[in-house]
């Protein structure tokens, strides 16, 4: 694993203290032109050396920025998992193409980066979503990670069955086995890019919105708006127990991890007096409220089904569906 790149990390007292358990922060900031530091995420708030093993981890590549977030808020790292890599088959494929030496374990290397990138972006969608979608997108990473491995070492097998007219010389080039090596790398690859829209497949999961063709529809709207509104109520509430008692320990509704989510994204808070919900928060959960009534207003008020009797049958136009439907006697 890899660090991230373009990032320097530090940490500094934490100025909201209220116990030993949060004296300290773990602050990234991305680097900038000049050599300018710009700030990022608060990472992780704890004690000071929490902080400091935090901070070894991430400057040697053993953590990533996601997993410290992920420590932080669950107390421990999503558990990623790697397929096996051909070393040997990958060293091979080496020799038969390029007149460098292969660097033992460079293609288990690149192979792990690419599956922390996909757990990355997993645990980023895992975040934005209900965790009812959680198991999904773990499924999808570990086909990602498996399927990536397939491919690879097929390819460094492909890649090791003829070698490369530099390394064989033009003498006696066996150009049909080479056609058919060809061929099979352009399979290969195509392979290669399907697997890698599990990617977007991922970032997509539990994204989807509630179609007007669904006859449900209404059902389900209402459920969101419900949801919507309790979830307006449970900000204000929360926001004026903050400002009543200038903490949230204690606050009814939230759960220990919410605390610790809500307190981390106040200590990165510019603003002078930042408060657990900012007021843009309500206004967009509003916006959203607002929206949704009328897509639900819209969907009552429509005529999902205008009809007309023929000799012999009826004829039915179902908006919902977007098409005319005959009945016959």
């Amino acid at each position: 694993m890899e660090a991230d790149v373009g990032y320097v990390y530090k940490i500094h007292p934490n100025p909201r203290t209220d116990g030993p358990e949060n004296r300290f922060f773990l602050q990234a900031y991305e680097e900038g032109e000049n050599g300018k530091l710009i700030p990022g995420d608060a990472l992780f708030i704890g004690t000071l050396e929490q902080c400091q093993q935090l901070f070894d981890g991430l400057n040697a590549g053993d953590l990533t920025q996601e997993q410290v977030l992920n420590i932080y808020i669950h107390g421990e790292a999503a558990p990623v998992r790697y397929y096996p890599i051909n070393e040997e088959a990958a060293r091979r494929a080496k020799d038969m193409n390029s007149f460098y030496d292969y660097k033992p374990g460079s293609a288990t290397a690149e192979y792990r980066a690419m599956v922390d990138k996909a757990y990355s972006i997993a645990e980023q969608q895992k975040a934005r979503v209900d965790p009812m979608y959680h198991e999904k997108i773990d499924a999808l990473v570990d086909r990602y990670a498996r399927k990536l491995a397939d491919n690879l070492n097929d390819a460094h097998a492909i890649d090791a069955r003829v070698p490369s007219v530099l390394i064989a010389g033009p003498a006696n080039f066996p150009v049909r086995k080479k056609e058919k090596q060809n061929a099979a790398r352009d399979r290969n690859m195509g392979e290669f890019m399907e697997i890698q829209k599990l990617l977007s497949k991922i970032q997509s999961v539990g994204m989807g919105g509630i179609s007007a063709d669904d006859i449900h529809a209404v059902e389900k709207l209402e459920v969101k708006l419900a949801g919507l509104k309790a979830d307006q109520e449970q900000m204000k509430a929360v926001n004026a127990y903050y400002r009543k008692h200038k903490t949230l320990e204690g606050c009814p509704g939230l759960t220990t991890e919410t605390v610790m989510e809500l307190q981390a994204s106040m200590a990165r808070d510019w603003r002078k007096d930042p408060v657990p919900y900012p007021s843009y928060h309500l206004t967009n959960n509003n916006a959203k409220i607002h929206q949704t009534e009328q897509r639900i207003a819209d969907l009552k008020n429509r005529s999902e089904f205008a009809s007309w009797t023929f000799r012999g049958g009826e004829a039915k136009i179902n908006e919902a569906e977007n098409r005319l439907q005959l009945f016959f006697d």
